[in-house]
């Protein structure tokens, strides 16, 4: 049986750390409690939405399945391999005749970050798919995963915009700055190759922030299938 997923909870985020590191601007203001947060994001309609979910009742709710559990973590952890090694190799297929540019760097690194949202909203779709059919429990988990998600699309897709904006102003600085004075025998491109690795950095960090959601949809399923009698 595969190991059980485990949603992180209560840690810093890593992508903030990072994205604070290369120079994104810090809040200053105090937020207010989380609940209230997440109230500006839901109207009216979305609240009625919510209230909808909170009492769905599937016609067939059927009960929580190990195997097909166990099957959608092991194919989540596949899913984590092929694009991790397509982030380690991102930059791979870049050249340039002279000195770097940022146009082409960022697009590269756009379609990748694309690649990964769209991986893993369908797998988010697919495990939301299989709760419906894996007991009442699961069933309107699954229903309020969806309102959340479509609520929050508008505001986590705004969110994660402003990685690439920051990618941009850590390009210009390092290509710019005086950080990594040239040395003899210190190769001309040695910023580039400091650029490459943060932004790396930034796509596996905002890998695991997706797949979040899904990795508690999951550990929810494993809950209930070992919880279920």
């Amino acid at each position: 049986m595969p190991n059980q997923p485990q949603a992180q909870t209560g840690h810093p985020s890593k992508l903030l750390a990072q994205l604070a590191h290369l120079g994104a601007p810090a809040t200053t203001d105090a937020l207010p409690c989380f609940a209230e947060r997440l109230s500006r994001l839901f109207g009216l309609g979305d609240t009625m939405t919510l209230d909808a979910a909170t009492a769905y009742r599937a016609r067939q709710p059927g009960e929580a399945q190990g195997a097909v559990v166990d099957k959608l973590t092991d194919e989540l952890a596949t899913t984590r391999r092929a694009l991790v090694r397509r982030v380690h190799t991102w930059a791979d297929e870049l050249e340039f005749e002279g000195e770097p540019e940022c146009e082409p760097v960022l697009n590269a690194w756009l379609a990748l970050q694309r690649k990964i949202a769209a991986n893993s909203r369908q797998f988010r779709d697919k495990v939301r798919k299989s709760m419906k059919d894996q007991g009442q429990t699961l069933a309107r988990l699954a229903e309020l995963d969806a309102v959340f998600d479509h609520t929050m699309a508008g505001y986590t897709g705004q969110c994660f915009s402003t990685v690439s904006q920051v990618l941009e102003q850590r390009f210009r600085a390092l290509q710019t700055s005086d950080e990594t004075p040239q040395t003899p025998g210190q190769a001309s491109h040695d910023w580039f190759h400091r650029y490459c690795e943060e932004a790396q950095a930034l796509l596996l960090a905002e890998l695991d922030v997706r797949l979040e959601p899904v990795l508690g949809l999951l550990e929810a399923c494993h809950n209930e299938v070992n919880n279920t009698p």
